[in-house]
């Protein structure tokens, strides 16, 4: 009876992590940000995993040969997905801190190390009994090294909480919460849970954790979408401003921090002569020329309203500054050239670099000074 009781908890647990699945990835997953493509894959992970730990349930104690072996499928992959699911916390909590995807593919292959180890010694478990043993009578116990698993997991909370804290230490708890709070949030709550099942056999919590803590998450990422512009997708001004005070505490040496503030030309005449739908189009369009545009995965694109946008972005000196400007101006053309329309896309750039004795207002407010002399020099010349 216990065992169908927990099978209902999971299927239940699985239908709410599938609603927040399907609900959140209304677009193409191609374009979704770094971050929530991680998120994604924990909370699908939390889904499989109570899917498994379901099929554990319902096949444990069952006489018929074929169950046998279907639990030893199903308990296998649980333990290929515990650790895997731990992985996937530390890599979102690192790339939500550091907001780089160049950085984050440098350490990968530490964080990688444990995993390895642990997926080695549970692909050979079958034949060994190591992680987990099935009797003849198919009842699930640990193995001898359980413990191992357990503490991999762990180790991989552990040093996400860790990461955070430093950031906390680092920044202020004031100037950090935002980001920091609900990164921690989860992995307290999920190791303990670890600990309770850990001590008390026979006791199914850590999942349930997991996902009211997904829960948790997806909640405070759906209250931030107003940090998101409904009509292109990109970020608006309030999220960009956390990005900014990120980037400027964060600001790596040797490379320099820049803005460009875009503006598109003649948007007042596109929305006169062919209507406001065709202007969010533009605005629309414009907004994929500049996805296209930035390469790397850490350059942030945001609209800050009405028909101005800004990228942010890092580079190593102005040669690559001034050739990226160059690129978006060819991409806008190359734009014009293969897609024809009743008017032409014409954008005003401006852009600046991180100082020393800036403010992010001060920052701010050079880039878009230097926009503005451009969109002057371009009424000027026509």
């Amino acid at each position: 009876m216990l065992n169908f009781l927990y099978a209902e908890v999971n299927i239940v647990g699985s239908m709410v992590l599938l609603l927040m699945i399907t609900n959140w990835n209304k677009n193409s997953f191609r374009n979704l940000p770094v971050d929530q493509k991680i998120f994604n894959g924990v909370m699908l992970l939390n889904l499989l995993i109570f899917l498994l730990d379901t099929g554990m349930w319902l096949t444990d104690g069952m006489s018929l040969p074929i169950l046998k072996s279907i639990n030893y499928v199903v308990t296998t992959l649980y333990y290929l997905f515990n650790p895997l699911i731990c992985l996937l916390w530390i890599l979102y909590t690192d790339f939500k801190i550091h907001e780089s995807k160049s950085d984050l593919l440098k350490r990968i292959w530490i964080y990688a190390i444990p995993i390895s180890i642990s997926t080695v010694i549970t692909l050979v478990t079958p034949l060994t009994g190591w992680f987990f043993v099935i009797d003849e009578n198919n009842n699930y116990m640990r193995g001898p090294w359980f413990l191992v698993m357990a503490s991999i997991s762990l180790l991989y909370l552990l040093c996400a909480c860790g990461m955070s804290l430093k950031d906390i230490v680092k920044n202020g708890w004031e100037a950090s919460k935002e980001v920091n709070l609900p990164l921690l949030i989860f992995p307290i709550g999920v190791i303990a849970a670890v600990i309770i099942q850990i001590k008390f056999f026979g006791l199914s919590i850590i999942w349930v954790c997991t996902m009211l803590a997904c829960t948790n998450i997806y909640i405070r990422i759906q209250n931030a979408e107003i940090a998101t512009d409904y009509l292109t997708g990109l970020y608006n001004r309030r999220r960009l401003d956390q990005h900014l005070r990120r980037k400027i505490r964060a600001k790596r040496t040797g490379c320099l921090l820049f803005a460009v503030i875009l503006d598109l030309d003649e948007f007042k005449k596109i929305n006169d002569i062919y209507g406001h739908m065709e202007g969010d189009c533009a605005l629309v369009k414009t907004a994929e020329i500049l996805r296209y545009s930035c390469k790397r995965s850490e350059d942030f694109i945001a609209r800050l309203g009405g028909d101005e946008f800004i990228i942010v972005g890092e580079r190593s000196n102005f040669d690559e500054i001034e050739q990226f400007i160059d690129t978006l101006y060819s991409n806008v053309a190359e734009y014009n050239k293969s897609y024809q329309s009743e008017y032409t896309l014409s954008l005003s750039m401006g852009y600046s670099v991180f100082h020393e004795t800036d403010t992010e207002d001060s920052f701010l407010a050079a880039v878009d000074q230097k926009m503005y002399h451009c969109k002057q020099d371009h009424k000027n010349a026509q």
